[in-house]
């Protein structure tokens, strides 16, 4: 049964520093100074010799058995005899040769005293936890283990409440819990429960390698020794190093990271056997739940100790930071560790076999090989707020998505030439979305396929060629579309624009021709000269390669007019804009207040299942059935179909469209607030959580600052957090999250920007 905190604080010895100098010089012989140090239920002093020697002496608490003492004394004696690395107290005996004596007990209590030579050391807990330090505590916990496999004593035998086996003595603590919190804690019972004992190692571990019983050098790079020895037990070995990969994850913003650098570094020395890698993670986590269970034990015995629920606070913010990654994600990690790295393999076979006009992302390239929710996870454990994968619109791997994906694939995938009830839903519930006018839908694979598609609509309902696009849209990378896209023509490698193509300006209220609020038909009147003779006007809702561009009120209203008078028809580009990331509509165009004659979706549509829609009307859709028939592989098959189901149920049931519009305000308030102290931010603009800010070296000039946006784009990733530059001059960072993202990684992305552009020169 676990000690009571009344019956720790009721048996610990009461010896003042007058009573150590004085047992010091009867016992020891020793002349020395005392200073108190901090101890929870013994007693401990810092002997310090006119010499310039230095001890610690030690007092036990009442209830410490004698042959437990003996333990850790004949420990620290092996040790010392062993090849650590590390340097380890001696036990220093008493003028007649005692390495235990008893004092006190005339009047009370006998306690027992020893002496111990001091080590010097910072503790772990007060210096930065580098990759370095980090390394050298695994390699330092696995020669400890390595040494402690040759030791052996009858006292580490005893049950000990603390010992990994014993957790079920912690999980008897369960109902003192929070309601609100036990669903962070069940689960690692429940996986502890699994573990087979059998097939671990089993030895004498140090049992409490924490963060302050672990000393390093005064440079913060090496662990020098490890104290007390008072948890010591013999139990599968493999939990001294998830002891001390709890304590690792403690007030991490990204736990798994640093703890499989100590797993690495540890397997280095004495490597892991599976079974102990596959139980690793799952019996550091139990560490954790065990504290919190034992905390609202003690808690009860002593409400007052306001101490316990203080030190208490980080194990619970870690068990929250643990229940939000992905299953099985830090075992992944783990074995990953213990594994080389292959990131500059991979890199070198994608520069030998993948074509060079595919490019790769930051300075250093990601090794990414998890996604979940708003978080991108690479090889080292590492997470990364994702801040510009808009494809996994409703979160990476949503559990519904993948599901729907699964079970479907398991029953049937063929194409439309079949009936069956996937495709007649899907199409019903997509089309239910958009403006009744809208309700012939075309599946397809691609963004691109949607765009071709839309532009061979137009083209067969109005038998002309002219297609006007905004200068800089990009929309898709077919032939046709490379045609249709400046931002592809007009750039390096681009052969310029068809005859076919008018380009318009860019209606861009921050650095356009026109920059009033309500300039939207100025803008428009350049639509409106390009007009005559046009099969149609490709504009996206929001222009996204433009640099998150917002289009100004009026502007598709009095665009879309005017093609249509001319005899055209006004297709919206809804790949990068659709499905509720708009916050305030569903689809972008409505905030501009028109229906289009065709829509195009893509990227979020499927939530990274390769999926595409167009969107038409009746009349258009007829005008194409031509004889020529349409058929696509791919487009609308039963697996597509069950994907996109669970996409538009996702956004439904979870009220994401709601959230993009609440944190995108949140989001937009925060980077102006930004900008306020940071001048670099010359705008902010965005809808919902499709959101921008351009960088200028001047606020008047409006210079651009393209180097300065990438450097920050590669600074935020070492912070953790994933974002592009976008425009066509390269200098605005573009924001467009899953939409599950929250204030709080609002926060979390604004607090990174703060910090990055605060380093900029």
């Amino acid at each position: 049964m676990l000690t009571s905190v009344t019956s720790v604080v009721r048996n610990s010895p009461r010896f003042s520093t007058d009573d150590a100098v004085r047992l010091a010089q009867e016992y020891y012989g020793l002349r020395a100074s005392a200073e108190a140090l901090p101890s929870e239920r013994d007693q401990n002093f810092l002997m310090r010799h006119d010499a310039g020697r230095q001890f610690v002496l030690k007092i036990a608490n009442s209830e410490e058995a004698l042959e437990i003492l003996d333990l850790q004394n004949k420990v620290l004696t092996f040790l010392a005899s062993q090849e650590t690395g590390l340097e380890w107290p001696v036990v220093t005996p008493t003028r007649s040769g005692n390495l235990v004596v008893p004092v006190g007990g005339d009047d009370g209590p006998a306690y027992f005293m020893r002496m111990l030579t001091w080590v010097e050391g910072v503790c772990f807990a007060r210096v930065p936890h580098t990759p370095q330090l980090l390394a050298s505590l695994g390699e330092a916990l696995a020669r400890t283990d390595l040494a402690l496999g040759g030791f052996e004593h009858p006292a580490a035998h005893r049950p000990m409440h603390w010992d990994l086996r014993q957790a079920a003595m912690a999980r008897a603590h369960l109902e003192l819990l929070p309601e609100s919190r036990r669903h962070l804690v069940e689960p690692i019972f429940a996986a502890w429960d699994a573990i087979d004992w059998s097939k671990l190692p089993f030895s004498i571990i140090h049992g409490d390698a924490n963060d302050y019983n672990i000393l390093v050098d005064e440079a913060g790079a090496r662990v020098t020794t490890i104290l007390d020895f008072g948890d010591m037990t013999h139990t599968a070995t493999v939990c001294d190093l998830a002891i001390a990969l709890a304590y690792v994850m403690l007030d991490k913003q990204d736990p798994i990271a640093p703890a499989a650098q100590v797993v690495a570094a540890y397997h280095r020395v004495r490597p892991l056997t599976v079974a102990e890698l596959d139980a690793v993670y799952t019996l550091a986590a139990t560490r954790l739940a065990m504290s919190v269970c034992y905390c609202a034990f003690q808690s009860r015995q002593a409400p007052e100790n306001e101490y316990l629920n203080i030190s208490n606070r980080p194990a619970w913010e870690v068990l929250e930071a643990l229940s939000a990654m992905p299953s099985g994600w830090a075992d992944d990690v783990f074995r990953r560790a213990c594994d080389h790295d292959r990131s500059g393999e991979l890199l070198a076979q994608r520069k030998q076999h993948l074509g060079p006009s595919l490019s790769i992302s930051y300075r250093e390239p990601l090794h990414i090989v998890r996604g979940w929710r708003q978080h991108l996870y690479d090889a080292s454990g590492r997470a990364y707020l994702d801040c510009v994968n808009n494809v996994a619109h409703v979160g990476h791997c949503h559990p519904a998505v993948v599901e729907a994906t699964c079970r479907q694939a398991a029953l049937l995938n063929t194409n439309t030439r079949y009936l069956h009830e996937e495709l007649a839903e899907y199409i019903a519930r997509l089309s239910a979305t958009l403006p009744d006018r809208l309700s012939v839908v075309y599946l397809v694979c691609s963004g691109s396929e949607a765009n071709e598609l839309a532009l061979r609509l137009a083209r067969a309902h109005t038998g002309r060629d002219g297609v006007i696009v905004v200068e800089t849209a990009y929309h898709g990378n077919t032939n046709a579309l490379i045609d249709i896209s400046p931002y592809k023509f007009d750039g390096p490698g681009g052969r310029g624009r068809r005859p076919h193509v008018r380009v318009v300006p860019m209606p861009n209220v921050y650095r356009g021709m026109h920059r009033e609020a309500d300039s939207g038909p100025r803008y428009a009147q350049y639509v409106a000269q390009a007009a005559d003779g046009v099969a149609a006007f490709f504009c996206e809702s929001a222009l996204s390669c433009a640099g998150q561009v917002m289009l100004p009120a009026g502007y598709l209203l009095e665009a879309y007019r005017a093609v249509r008078a001319a005899g055209g028809v006004c297709v919206a580009d809804e790949v990068q804009t659709g499905f509720g990331r708009a916050g305030s509509h569903f689809w972008s165009f409505a905030e501009q207040g028109v229906v289009p004659d065709i829509v195009t979706m893509g990227k979020p549509i499927g939530n990274g299942h390769p999926m595409g829609a167009v969107v038409t009307t009746p009349e258009i859709a007829a005008s194409f059935a031509n004889g020529m028939e349409y058929f696509n592989t791919f487009g609308g098959n039963p697996v597509s179909c069950a994907v996109g189901m669970a996409v538009l149920d996702v956004i439904e049931r979870e009220g994401l469209q709601e959230n993009a519009r609440d944190v995108g305000e949140y989001l937009v308030a925060g980077l102006w607030e930004l900008a306020s102290r940071h001048e670099w931010i010359g705008d902010v603009r965005g809808q919902g959580l499709f959101v921008g800010f351009e960088l200028v070296r001047d606020r008047v000039t409006l210079e651009p600052a393209a180097d300065e946006a990438s450097e920050i784009v590669n600074r935020a990733k070492d912070l953790g957090i994933l974002l592009s530059t976008d425009g066509p001059l390269h200098n605005v960072i573009k924001i467009k999250p899953p939409i599950v993202f929250s204030r709080r990684d609002a926060d979390f992305l604004v607090g990174r920007l703060d910090t990055v552009l605060a380093g900029l020169r």
